[in-house]
């Protein structure tokens, strides 16, 4: 026993700490802090090893290049599945170029943000604390900026009883909450640490309590349709038939409950509802009774629009409601600098999708009203609902076939469980191939179809809390 733990202890004592391969090695770590692997204290290692090797760093073009290389591959280990798209997309040559450029731009946000920290070297504790308040300043940046990406923040390390505290701050306060755990342990405040370990415990405690509420439902009953659609055969003409009757074979088999609305995923449906009234008519036809809500493309009378859309359609055919996507994912939607930019657009068609006009409430009748929310719209924190008319519950709508089997479905379900419990809301998500699921206001995931599972969920809606307090504090922000 003595003799392994001196090799051990002879080992570690070999380990160049501060040298960059161990900074490359420690950045790497930190992905497991997320989804699917969900290891908080990979976070913890990986923040400490950068305030170490930055703070050892003799000049500032060092210390540049090491916080640079850091953020690098710190979302190389977490954000590597964005390349899968434009494999599945037909351009497997591109691959690299976005497993380098998706790091490479997210990575500026932090390396720009913690500079000020260089000029405190000499003072350890202003300089991890001014290191960690940049890192937190860069989420929001990162969040906001250039359409916004706020996709993996520190604070969805947490398991859910703690990620329960984000009724009360949001996710970013979470986040700020958890770099300053980060920079205590880095600094051995005791005050400090004692005083942030005891707000986790709390809040750990508080959760846990809070999880063990009774799960209670309405009395609407949904079916959640997953046809898991190859995306190389989505938007193939020669493989429509094929589709629809996936769908229609899904959606028509007998349920022991009533079914008040079938939801379908987004862009179920590859062609304008509106455009084709034989269509609408045979897909009300696939229900006796209640309402179909699927994704579609929509187009206008002005030629140079069309929309990602969601549409409610009733037995007899008619569209009821309309849903138009607001936030648009670059190069998936639309072409950033169309005319600089030689990179394709990943989805269907030339043309760019038109942005829609944000938050949307829709009351169907007979059905509590809900908030609409297509693909990545639903990481947005705090802009998830109309906060003039608040709704019931959120419905959100995806096709995470462009990232195959990688991290990203995983991540991003957590993502929306984290906006359920923001708003006391509970969350229906639809995904084409999976993960799709039923989450109630707490976040808890009550049925849920894994990665390419073709099926349904028919379960009841759960009930909605009261407005959450950080959703009061934004409605005061806001007006």
């Amino acid at each position: 026993m003595n003799k392994a733990l001196n090799l051990v202890i002879k080992i570690i004592s070999k380990i160049n700490f501060s040298s960059i391969y161990f900074l490359i090695l420690a950045a790497l770590t930190g992905g497991l802090a997320f989804a699917p692997f969900n290891q908080p204290i990979a976070l913890f290692f990986s923040i400490y090893i950068l305030l170490f090797n930055l703070q050892k760093q003799p000049n500032f073009k060092k210390f540049f290049k090491h916080s640079a290389i850091f953020c690098f591959f710190f979302f190389l280990s977490h954000l590597y599945w964005v390349c899968w798209a434009v494999n599945v997309y037909g351009l497997p040559m591109a691959m690299p170029l976005v497993l380098i450029g998706m790091p490479l731009i997210i990575g500026i946000f932090p390396t720009i943000c913690i500079i000020p920290s260089y000029y405190f070297k000499e003072n350890k504790i202003k300089f991890a604390w001014i290191l960690g308040f940049g890192w937190w300043i860069s989420e929001i940046a990162r969040s906001f900026l250039f359409t916004g990406f706020p996709w993996n923040l520190n604070g969805y390390i947490w398991n859910l009883s703690t990620l329960q505290s984000t009724r009360f701050f949001g996710i970013f306060g979470l986040s700020l909450l958890t770099i300053s755990a980060c920079v205590v342990l880095f600094t051995k405040q005791k005050r400090l640490s004692t005083l942030i370990l005891c707000s986790f415990l709390g809040l750990w405690v508080e959760g846990s309590i809070r999880l063990r509420s009774p799960k209670t439902n309405t009395e609407i009953n949904l079916r959640l349709v997953q046809p898991a659609i190859d995306q190389r055969q989505k938007w193939q003409p020669s493989f429509f038939e094929k589709n629809i009757e996936r769908l229609e074979m899904l959606t028509t088999q007998k349920s022991k409950k009533t079914i008040h609305l079938t939801i379908w995923p987004e862009a179920a449906v590859t062609v304008p509802l509106d455009r084709y009234t034989n269509l609408t008519e045979r897909l009300g036809g696939m229900i006796s009774q209640g309402y179909l809500i699927t994704g579609a493309p929509r187009l206008t009378h002005n030629p140079d629009q069309i929309f990602s859309s969601l549409q409610a359609i009733a037995p007899n055919g008619l569209i009821l409601a309309t849903f138009d996507k607001f936030h648009l994912v670059p190069f998936g939607e639309y072409v950033p600098l169309r005319n600089l930019n030689p990179f394709p657009k990943l989805t269907q068609g030339t043309m760019d999708y038109s942005p829609g006009t944000g938050p949307k409430t829709i009351t169907l009748q007979d059905i509590p009203s809900f908030s609409p929310l297509i693909c990545y719209e639903a990481i947005f924190s705090g802009a998830v609902i109309d906060p003039l008319n608040r709704p019931q519950w959120l419905l959100n709508v995806t096709n995470d076939a462009w990232y195959g089997h990688t991290s990203g479905p995983y991540q991003h379900l957590k993502i929306v469980q984290v906006r359920a419990i923001e708003e006391g809301l509970p969350l229906v998500r639809v995904a084409n191939n999976g993960i799709s699921a039923l989450i109630d206001a707490y976040g808890r995931i009550i049925h849920q179809l894994e990665l390419d599972e073709i099926g349904v969920i028919d379960a009841s809606l759960p009930a909605s809390l009261p407005e959450t307090l950080y959703r009061k504090l934004l409605n005061i922000i806001n007006f």
